[in-house]
């Protein structure tokens, strides 16, 4: 249902000129994080045709080279290597590896697990694209308090526009730039805000002047949720000249607008995926 709202009235259009100039700027930001996210590959109904299942974010700590991702896209991989694709018409990249994963559901996959979060820790070497791209620790956010209510974003590859043609993909990165909801929509969520990331994500979206029905953002599972640190979304609207991409969460789930319930696009936060790194390889966070 479209929102009840004169877009002819000029307090409407100009708190929307506004919200918009601060969108971008956003979006002008250097794309640090949203260079790191990558499609994640799997051969779901042939042996010999790969299907993008997912996203991924490249994150390098000490020497060791770790994709970040919800822990759902890996079920569907089991025990198989890490199939992604680097994209600039090159092949498809496979990786041996580990991974560290959250408890699983009651059901015993992840479809069910609240946490959702997986770390792909890559055992053989990695190309040099992967090691151009992999973002570091200080690329990395933390600290779940965003009192400056900044700019925030979800990266990722949609299935949609993705597609293989023998051992080489073609996929799309796309961004959708949002805000992060306050301690009432939290709370109406049921999430945990100090484990989990929840941005607005409505039925329409307000496109050059008009209401669409904003897209189904299948298979960006497992990408970025970027802080854009320095454009905040609060009157009076600041901003800095350069602002920096911060990596804040992993995707791991989308919530139509329903029962009187917003819509979202929930992540788990990245503080989250370090701990399993701490918690099976403790001496890379020294």
């Amino acid at each position: 249902m479209k929102p009840n709202i004169d877009l002819e009235d000029p307090r409407v259009k100009h708190i929307i000129e506004l919200h918009n100039s601060q969108m971008h700027k956003a979006l002008a930001a250097e794309q640090r994080v949203e260079n790191s996210v990558l499609p994640i590959y799997h051969t779901l109904k042939s042996d010999t045709k790969p299907e993008q299942i997912g996203s991924g974010v490249v994150v390098k700590i000490s020497d060791e080279y770790f994709i970040f991702s919800a822990s759902h896209v890996f079920d569907v991989i089991g025990k198989f290597s890490l199939l992604i694709g680097l994209g600039g018409g090159e092949k498809l990249v496979q990786f041996p590896g580990e991974r560290f994963s959250t408890k699983r559901g009651v059901s015993g996959n992840h479809r069910d697990d609240p946490i959702d979060a997986s770390v792909f820790h890559i055992q053989d070497g990695p190309t040099e694209k992967l090691s151009d791209i992999a973002l570091t620790i200080e690329d990395l956010e933390t600290d779940y308090q965003d009192d400056s209510k900044n700019v925030h974003m979800a990266a990722g590859f949609r299935v949609k526009k993705s597609n293989t043609q023998g051992n080489q993909a073609n996929g799309k990165r796309e961004c959708f730039p949002s805000v992060e909801y306050g301690k009432k929509e939290y709370s109406i969520l049921k999430i945990d805000r100090e484990n989990q990331i929840a941005l607005a994500f409505e039925n329409q979206v307000l496109m050059n002047g008009n209401w669409q029905t904003s897209p189904k953002p299948t298979g960006i599972s497992g990408g970025a949720i970027i802080k854009v640190c320095g454009v905040s979304m609060t009157p009076p609207f600041k901003s800095v000249a350069e602002p920096k991409q911060k990596l804040v969460g992993i995707t791991i789930e989308q919530r139509r607008e329903k029962h009187r319930k917003p819509g979202a696009l929930i992540g788990t936060r990245i503080s989250v995926h370090l701990s399993l790194i701490h918690k099976y390889l403790p001496e890379v966070l020294v």
